[in-house]
């Protein structure tokens, strides 16, 4: 009867360890899904309070099943302290080679969850996040939310 116990006791301690957690920032921002520019950029503030860690930061997106590619190509600008700016581009893959959505939903409204920058310590201070849509046609249409979510990571170890 003591080992039933203590399985479910360590079962229900472990089962309420979940990756939300370790979530550190989490923010979306509605697009229009008629039409969403080139030129209209999502925008996420956030501040790091612990340099002590590494950060992994995901891209979130939520298209409706009319959306027309099998994927969506976005460029992200990350401003922080002290003149720090990373610029890239990155693709978030949609579909498989048949068509099948590989993103989670209910109903037509299906929702991704990308890694665009990982395992980077972050500087404590304010940061500013853009990102922008750069397909070739310069309006995308069925795009219903843009959004950063922040995973706080492992420990960084200090060097000698």
């Amino acid at each position: 009867m003591k080992h039933f116990l203590y399985s479910i006791v360590m079962i229900s301690l472990f089962s309420g360890c979940t990756v939300s957690e370790n979530i550190y920032y989490e923010q979306f921002e509605a697009v229009n899904p008629e039409s969403w520019e080139w030129e209209d950029v999502k925008k996420f503030e956030f501040e790091v309070t612990d340099s002590s860690h590494l950060y992994n930061l995901f891209c979130g997106l939520r298209i409706d099943s009319d959306y027309y590619y099998s994927n969506i190509w976005l460029i992200y600008v990350l401003r922080g302290p002290n003149g720090y700016m990373r610029k890239d581009q990155f693709q978030v893959v949609l579909s498989d080679n048949f068509g099948k959505w590989k993103g989670e939903g209910v109903s037509n409204l299906i929702s991704y969850r990308t890694p665009f920058i990982k395992n980077q310590q972050l500087k404590k201070g304010k940061y500013t996040l853009e990102v922008f849509q750069n397909m070739r046609d310069e309006s995308l249409e069925h795009v219903n939310n843009v959004g950063l979510q922040i995973l706080k990571g492992q420990l960084v170890l200090a060097s000698n």
